[in-house]
């Protein structure tokens, strides 16, 4: 098809996004491309659900689905639109104006989009303008600029005239935004400036009484480089000049320089040498960006971890500190270590096994709420106050699977996993203990059995004294298999769990499930399910009860290329 088709079509496309609609297009092949294809699917369902507490749950539901998604020349619009139980829904494309033309390695963005520049400058902040990205590849220079409007000007009148400090009113701000990168032989070097203000006129004099315009400078660097052999060291820096109120009236020492404004720092560094790496980050306190809607801040990161792959095993280690509070301001402090480790070992082709560990440790000092006056008999003789809380958590995994010679292929595990929280306080703790020990065989004819005997233990302690030991303990089987040339695949499984207290048993599950799944010249699928759940009680503080469900659907998806080009298979004429 020549060019001048091709206007008209994406002419139409243009009025469309006017109408508000998001488009990532990549121009790069567009005369390879299908004039149009049509896609999707319609289905519904119905299921029941009957419990012996009859208001537990509607007992029956059903759902009407349609999802189309038209694709016009590689970019599409999808739109599902769905109805169940009296209450309509639906999605469509145009919901805001955004469309992000490429062509090879230029990439515009125009609308409502966003765009990814420095995690301490333009971080994803959302705009209504332009933006464009540069990215040859095998040139050293990649660049990336914006220019847009980040807020709305929008005047809360209720919380302005009550000075109210929930107030939602909003100045508009606009900001722009670039980033340099060099690029040569491993070695790189960035450079990235921001900049985002409030215009102080696009709100009215009532409600520019209780919020002050703002505006924000970011200069921001990044870079990598190979420093010797196996050994690399990369970071990022950004350098933040934050502008609470630009009506603030300058002073006669500074007239050049706004009072509330305020600089703050950002660092993250790391060195890495093979296996090891060591990564440093600190964040001041009231660091702020107008480019990122919500930013970390007042904490310092320390972190040393190790990964290699063995010949027989795969290591990865860590263990970092971080704490906050950096100038000493705040009420508490709190210091956090974490360490995890992790190793899976390869035995031979028949056996592998892993074990994992993590710790986070928090260690908090909450200060003396007033030390000015240390005769008052209500202001201990400490400093602090400590309190301290220990997560842990470990796992255990070993499995055995039979070669893939084998007739009939064979799985089998032991799955123990231990998980801790205790506060050194109050002494208070509760441990979680969980094992698993599992089997499953491919029978003949396409048959494959399941089976599992999963057992769980809770050990609770609260104020000093030990709760009633409570597990829990049960076996599971399924048996599957496909027939028709796998189009029918059918399940079948059944499970009992019994809850003991105290030596005491309190409660017994009986679970039973049916699944039925046929599709039919891979357009038509059909499911039907079924599952019940029998709870029996052997407390008199417990009551049986019986739950029944099913479920029935239909789903038919389909594909439409009107411009595909008919093959003429004519069968050869005997002669």
């Amino acid at each position: 098809m020549r060019l001048h088709f091709k206007l008209p079509i994406l002419g139409f496309l243009l009025l469309l996004s006017g109408v508000k609609t998001i488009f990532a297009q990549d121009f790069t092949d567009i005369g390879k491309r299908k004039p149009f294809v049509l896609s999707g699917s319609v289905g519904a369902q119905a299921s029941t659900r009957l419990h012996t507490q009859a208001s537990y749950s509607d007992p029956f539901s059903y759902l009407f689905n349609l999802q189309l998604n038209p694709v016009i020349y590689g970019f599409s619009m999808p739109v599902s639109v769905s109805f169940a139980d009296n209450r309509f829904s639906y999605s469509q494309p145009f919901s805001r104006f955004s469309i992000q033309p490429t062509y090879k390695w230029i990439t515009a963005y125009i609308g409502r989009t966003s765009m990814d520049m420095h995690p301490y400058g333009l971080s994803g902040h959302q705009f209504d303008g332009v933006g464009i990205s540069l990215q040859p590849s095998g040139f050293p220079l990649k660049f990336m600029a914006m220019y847009g409007r980040l807020e709305k000007a929008r005047a809360d009148s209720v919380g302005a005239r009550e000075n109210s400090f929930q107030t939602l009113s909003s100045y508009k701000r606009s900001g722009y935004a670039f980033k340099l990168d060099f690029e040569h032989k491993g070695q790189k070097v960035g450079v990235h400036f921001f900049r985002a203000a409030d215009k102080v006129s696009s709100l009215p004099a009532w409600a520019r009484e209780t919020l002050s315009p703002q505006a924000n400078n970011v200069l921001a660097l990044d870079f990598s480089f190979t420093l010797f052999k196996d050994l690399y060291l990369q970071g990022q820096a950004g350098f933040s000049n934050y502008i609470s109120d630009l009506s603030a009236e300058k002073t006669r020492r500074h007239p050049r320089r706004n009072p509330s404004a305020s600089w703050s720092t950002a660092v993250k560094a790391g060195i890495a040498y093979k296996w090891l790496n060591l990564a440093y980050e600190r964040i001041s306190p009231e660091y702020r960006t107008m480019g990122a809607y919500y930013f970390n801040q007042d904490f310092e990161n320390l972190v040393l971890s190790f990964a290699h792959t063995f010949s027989f095993a795969d290591v990865r280690a860590e263990i970092g500190w971080q704490h906050d509070d950096l100038a000493s301001s705040q009420q508490n402090r709190t210091d956090r270590v974490v360490g995890s480790a992790y190793a899976n070992f390869r035995i031979n082709e028949n056996f592998t096994t892993s074990a994992s560990y993590s710790n986070f440790t928090s260690y908090t000092q909450s200060k003396p709420i007033d030390l000015t006056r240390p005769d008052d008999p209500f202001v201990q003789d400490f400093d602090t106050v400590p309190f301290r809380q220990i997560s842990q958590q470990a796992q255990w995994v070993f499995t055995f699977r039979t070669s893939p010679q084998a007739k009939r292929a064979q799985e089998a595990g032991l799955d123990f996993s231990y998980q801790s929280s205790r506060l050194n306080v109050q002494k208070d703790f509760s441990d979680y203990l969980y094992g698993n020990l599992r089997h499953s065989i491919v029978l003949g004819g396409d048959y494959r059995l399941q089976s599992a005997l999963s057992v769980s233990t809770r050990l609770d302690r609260r104020q000093g004294g030990r709760q009633p030991l409570r597990y829990g303990i049960g076996p599971s089987v399924s048996l599957s298999r496909g027939f028709f040339d796998k189009t029918l695949l059918a399940s079948a499984s059944c499970s009992y769990y019994i809850d003991v207290c105290a030596k005491q048993a309190e409660s017994g599950i009986w679970g039973m499930r049916l699944n039925l799944n046929y599709t039919l010249k891979k357009a038509h699928h059909f499911d039907f399910n079924i599952s019940t759940r029998l709870n029996n009680a052997f407390s008199s503080t417990r009551k049986n009860d019986f739950e029944f469900q099913a479920m029935v659907g239909y789903r038919y998806q389909f594909s439409v290329d009107p411009f595909a080009k008919k093959k003429n298979a004519k069968k050869p004429t005997d002669v």
